[in-house]
C-alpha cells in the first residue's frame, strides 16, 4: 500500500497499513495567488493587499496582524464597504507553469499535491478590525457582519475557482482558528449563525471537484465537530489534546479524521529532550489510535517543528510505533 492509498484507508476508516506519519504523504505547493496576497516578510512590517499591517519578528515562527487605532482597516463595521476592498485576484497576472511542474513531480513521487488557503473567514474579520471588534460586532451588528463575511466568502470562492482550474490540487488546507486552547472564541450557536453556511459553500465547492478538504484549527472545537462533518471537512488538522479526541470520533460517527494530538508545548522546546518527545508521541498514539481516524502530528498548520530536530524524532517514533499498532499479519 502506497502513501496515498494509506491516506484513503485512514479517511474512510478502512484498513490502513500504518499511521499516516504527519505530513509525509502531503507536499505543499505555494501557488502564485498565495504569493501575491500573503506578503509577510521575516523581520519586516508590511501591508498586505487587504491593507492589513502585518509584522513578522526576527526568529519568530510566523507573522501576525498588528491592529490598533491607527492601523485598523475597518474602524466601523456599519461602513465596512467604505473601508474593505478585497484584492482583485481575478485580474492579477500569474505564472502557473512553475507550480504545475512542481505538482507533476509531487504526483510522480506518489504524494498528494496540497494547496494552502489562509486566512479563513473568521481570521480575515479580525485581521481587518481586531479580535475585540470582531466578537462584539457579531453580537451588536449582526446584519453588517453577515454581509462582510459573505463578501469575504465570495472572495475565497473566486480564489478556489482559480486555484482548482489552474493547479488542480488533491488536498486544500484552509486555515481558520475558531478557538483558544480550552474554548471556542464564541458560543457554538454564534459560530453556526455566521460561519457554518459560508463554509458549507466553500467546502462543498471542494467536494464537487473531488478535493480532500482539510481544515486547520489548532484550537478547542469539540462543540462544533458534528457541524464540521456536516459542512464537508474530511480532516481536522491541528486538533489539540485538550479536545476529547476519542469522544469526537464517536460523536461524529467516525466520519472526521483527526490530525494532531501531539502536545507541542511538551515537545517543541529549545533544549530537546528526546525521551520526552518520544514519550509524548507514544502517549498520543496509545490514547487516540483505537477506532482509527487519527493521524499523529504536531498541531501546527504546516510541516515541521519550531526547534530543529524535534520533528525528526516525532516521525521516527511514529514509524517505530507502526510495528506495535499495525503488525504484519
Amino acid at each position: 500500500m502506497d502513501l496515498r492509498e494509506n491516506v484513503i484507508e485512514t479517511l474512510k476508516n478502512g484498513n490502513p497499513k500504518a499511521f499516516v506519519n504527519e505530513w509525509e504523504p502531503f507536499r505543499m505547493v505555494i501557488d502564485p495567488i498565495f504569493q501575491k496576497v500573503l506578503t509577510a516578510i521575516p523581520g519586516k512590517t508590511v501591508k498586505d493587499p487587504w491593507g492589513v499591517t502585518i509584522f513578522w519578528g526576527e526568529n519568530e515562527p510566523g507573522a501576525m496582524p498588528m491592529i490598533n487605532d491607527e492601523t485598523k482597516v475597518c474602524p466601523d463595521i456599519t461602513e465596512w464597504r467604505k473601508y474593505v476592498k478585497a484584492p482583485d485576484i481575478e485580474n492579477f497576472e500569474y505564472d502557473w507553469n512553475t507550480v504545475k511542474e512542481e505538482a507533476r513531480k509531487i504526483r510522480e513521487d506518489g504524494k498528494y499535491v496540497m494547496a494552502l488557503m489562509a486566512t479563513g473567514l473568521f481570521e480575515q474579520c479580525h485581521y481587518l478590525m481586531g479580535f475585540e471588534d470582531t466578537l462584539v460586532n457579531l453580537l451588536m451588528e449582526p446584519e453588517d457582519m453577515h454581509e462582510l463575511i459573505e463578501y469575504i466568502a465570495e472572495y475565497k470562492l473566486i480564489y478556489l475557482k482559480l486555484l482548482i482550474e489552474n493547479l488542480k490540487p488533491d488536498v486544500i488546507m484552509f486555515h481558520d482558528d475558531w478557538g483558544a486552547k480550552t474554548n471556542l472564541f464564541m458560543k457554538p450557536d454564534t459560530w453556526r449563525e455566521f460561519f457554518k453556511e459560508p463554509y458549507r459553500r466553500i467546502y462543498g465547492y471542494m467536494k464537487e471537484h473531488n478535493i480532500i478538504a482539510m481544515h486547520h484549527a489548532d484550537s478547542y472545537c469539540q462543540p462544533i465537530v458534528k457541524d464540521m462533518v456536516d459542512i464537508g471537512i474530511d480532516i481536522w488538522q491541528g486538533v489539540l489534546p485538550e479536545n476529547d479526541i476519542q469522544q469526537i470520533k464517536k460523536d461524529t460517527n467516525y466520519k472526521l479524521t483527526l490530525m494532531g494530538g501531539i502536545d507541542a508545548s511538551v515537545v517543541d522546546k529549545k533544549d530537546i529532550d528526546e525521551d520526552t518527545v518520544r514519550k509524548e508521541v507514544q502517549r498520543a498514539c496509545e490514547a487516540y489510535s483505537e477506532g482509527g481516524m487519527f493521524i499523529p502530528c504536531l498541531t501546527y498548520g504546516g510541516e515541521g517543528s519550531i526547534f530543529p530536530g524535534v520533528n525528526d524524532i516525532i516521525m521516527d517514533e511514529i514509524n517505530k510505533l507502526n510495528k506495535k499498532y499495525f503488525p504484519i499479519k
